[in-house]
């Protein structure tokens, strides 16, 4: 064979090798383009489900929202039984204190006058005249009384009012949780 020959069929050779080669990149390439295309249509579909469930998620998180702020404020309104039950306490502890000071002054008037009656001695006042002394001891403790009472109270108020903090979230009217208002939701 001579050189010219080798020559030819290592041309023939190289060219077949060389469409081969062309072919497998075609082929792989192909493959490749499906694959990529199949994950465009998956990262689009996920982008889809993602974009519908943000929606969703958003209203989710306004509900969450709302129904804290209910809960917030019907744990305030409790605040105020609790407040309103403190201070029944101490109205019926002040009374309770002044029903003692007043039997008390009164068991002591009406020992007093029991005293005196018993002693027969001309000295003394006219009965009638040491019951009406014991009455005016008695209504005076009565009235002062009243009196420690009402100051009382009006410190009480006083220290409320300067406890009072507003309330910063107010309910909305027409709230809607699943379908369900804040009406239907009391009951």
């Amino acid at each position: 064979m001579s050189n010219q020959a080798i020559m030819a069929w290592s041309v023939v050779l190289i060219a077949v090798s060389f469409a081969a080669l062309c072919v497998y990149l075609i082929v792989t390439l192909k493959a490749a383009r499906e694959a990529l295309l199949s994950v465009q249509n998956t990262v689009k579909e996920a982008g889809d489900t993602v974009e519908s469930m943000r929606g969703k998620v958003e209203e989710l998180t306004e509900n969450v929202k709302t129904i804290s702020e209910d809960v917030k404020n019907k744990i305030r309104s409790t605040n105020e039984l609790f407040q309103a039950a403190r201070n029944a306490g101490v109205t019926l502890k002040e009374t309770t204190g002044a029903v003692r000071e007043i039997s008390g002054t009164l068991t002591r008037a009406v020992r007093e006058q029991v005293a005196a009656l018993e002693e027969p001695d001309p000295a003394k006042e006219k009965p009638l005249v040491a019951w009406i002394k014991a009455g005016m001891k008695v209504a005076a403790a009565i009235r002062n009384a009243r009196r420690s009472k009402s100051e009382a109270d009006e410190r009480e108020e006083a220290e409320e009012r300067a406890a009072y903090v507003p309330e910063p979230f107010q309910p909305r009217a027409g709230r809607v949780y699943k379908g369900q208002n804040s009406l239907t939701l009391n009951r």
